[in-house]
């Protein structure tokens, strides 16, 4: 039986989400669930609830939410303790839960098949304010941890199990607005987030022990959502005037997991500093970028021949996608970026025990952008769509960069692609424009690499005669140049040396 620790902790994610969301705002508590029902069924779950009222307040018992899976994926069901409403006599209502909650949550998915029973505790308590057409709210908990008590994975208990997420300083605010869209935006801080995760691995009886922690967590998002929301189609989502916007950001991320292997202890362990996430989303495009910095990954054990310790300066990557059909061009976008990667001298003494090549940290840098032509919605297609969904008009290549070793390669180029022509290149539209390459510390790098025996010299030739072909000397010691282009008519040529 495997336990899958992206479940556990989606679980928990989505339990603080919906203790933090549990009130929308309104005059009245009646008025402020009823609120909260709409806002829940937009997002696609059946709710059902005993309801009482006693004076200025009201009790919500039994409270169950179950969502059904697209494509007969099964359904997934939470059932929560007791919320309550009070009305503060201001206009404003206080939502509070018992200082300890019971949660669980079903999914009888085929591919995720699982019960999950846990205990909420927390102070949280959510102040809503406003009117029914426009909600307010604030919330706010001291401490929220989850402890779960029971996980099922597949019909099988999970042994000998403890797992705690305790959220430290959580507070935040939100705003709704219904109507034919369902309008929203918030904010959201949380000083801390601590996991800690005690199990046994059911193959072979040892102990496995995760600690994970989180600091400094800010988060906002704005969004403007169809309020039927996620029923039925899910791509029903995806119309005009729909918008999802927001992102996060993150001090100090850290995890370290032990384990025993074949009797031998091991352990893998992560930890960045800054880190952060961005999306925006509409029924036009799709974009999102993010990034960590200063990231240091270890692991050891007995399955793993030589320890591994490396570490990245930086990791960041960005992608924009049209996903609307047009008749116009419109703009992609693509970067990915690992910066100052190292590796331990461990490692590099396995391959250069002599330190022949140079230990200076290793560097890649895409950054593309251009524009297409998207032929059908893309968010409509499907493993039965067989037509090509769009077009690639034109690629800007604004930054191509690979430095290891002592040596490097740097670029830049730009493209427009003919879509009638798809012959001269096999299939791909044909190309027009040119990139320029500046090369150093090539010759270098194979004189190193033939020194230490890992590259044979008759091979070092021919590298040297095929990339005198393509380049020219530029104007540093060991720096070649080139300038590959491509015509109207298809030809290609490096330098003015025409290659096909």
């Amino acid at each position: 039986m495997h336990i899958s620790s992206s479940r556990i902790l989606a679980t928990t994610a989505l339990a603080t989400v919906f203790g933090a969301q549990a009130a929308l705002a309104d005059v009245s508590s009646k008025e402020v669930w009823d609120n909260w029902k709409t806002y829940m069924t937009s997002a696609g779950y059946d709710v059902s609830a005993t309801e009482a009222v006693s004076g200025d307040t009201l009790t919500v018992t039994g409270l169950t939410m179950d969502m059904e899976l697209p494509e007969s994926g099964g359904n997934v069901t939470m059932n929560w303790g007791v919320i309550s409403f009070k009305e503060n006599g201001d206009g404003t209502v206080l939502v509070t839960m018992p200082e300890t909650t019971p949660v669980s949550m079903v999914s009888n998915s085929p591919s995720e098949n699982f019960t999950v029973k846990m205990d909420m505790t927390s102070d949280l308590s959510t102040v809503a304010s406003g009117t029914i057409e426009a909600v307010t709210y604030a919330y706010g908990s001291a401490e929220t941890r989850f402890e779960v008590t029971e996980l099922i994975i597949d019909g099988e208990t999970v042994p000998d199990l403890e797992l705690d997420v305790v959220f430290t300083g959580f507070a935040g605010n939100y705003d709704l607005t219904q109507g034919e869209m369902l309008s929203s935006g918030g904010t959201t801080t949380v000083d801390s987030v601590e996991m800690t995760l005690n199990a046994v691995d059911p193959d072979n009886g040892a102990p496995i022990d995760v600690v994970a922690s989180l600091n400094g967590l800010a988060a906002e998002v704005v969004s403007s959502l169809p309020a039927d929301g996620l029923t039925g189609n899910p791509m029903a989502l995806f119309v005009p005037g729909m918008n999802l916007a927001g992102g996060y950001t993150f001090d100090a991320m850290r995890m370290t997991a032990n384990f025993v292997e074949d009797g031998t202890p091991g352990e893998v362990s992560f930890e960045s500093r800054t880190g952060s996430f961005n999306i925006d989303m509409d029924d036009q495009k799709l974009a999102y970028d993010g990034d960590l910095t200063d990231l240091v990954f270890k692991a050891y054990g007995s399955e793993i021949p030589v320890p591994i310790d490396v570490s990245f300066g930086e990791i960041g990557y960005g992608f924009k996608l049209p996903i609307a059909a047009s008749e116009d061009a419109q703009d992609f976008a693509f970067n990915l970026k690992l910066a100052d990667l190292k590796v331990s001298e461990l490692l590099w003494g396995m391959f250069d025990p002599g330190q022949v090549l140079p230990r200076d940290p290793a560097t890649l840098i895409v950054d593309l952008v251009g524009k297409g032509t998207v032929l059908m919605d893309l968010m409509t297609l499907d493993e039965t769509t067989a037509e090509m969904p769009g077009e690639l008009n034109a690629l800007t290549i604004r930054d191509l960069r690979l430095n290891a070793a002592g040596a490097s390669v740097e670029g830049s180029g730009d493209f427009v692609f003919d879509n009638t022509d798809l012959e001269s290149f096999d299939g791909m539209p044909r190309p027009e424009g040119a990139l320029d390459l500046t090369i150093s510390g090539a010759n270098g790098l194979m004189d190193k690499l033939t020194q230490m025996g890992l590259l044979p010299e008759e091979q070092a030739m021919g590298a040297r005669m095929m990339m005198s072909m393509f380049t020219q000397p530029g104007a540093g010691d060991d720096t070649l140049t080139s300038k590959i282009e491509v015509n109207a008519q298809g030809h290609v040529s490096a330098n003015g040396q025409r290659l096909k």
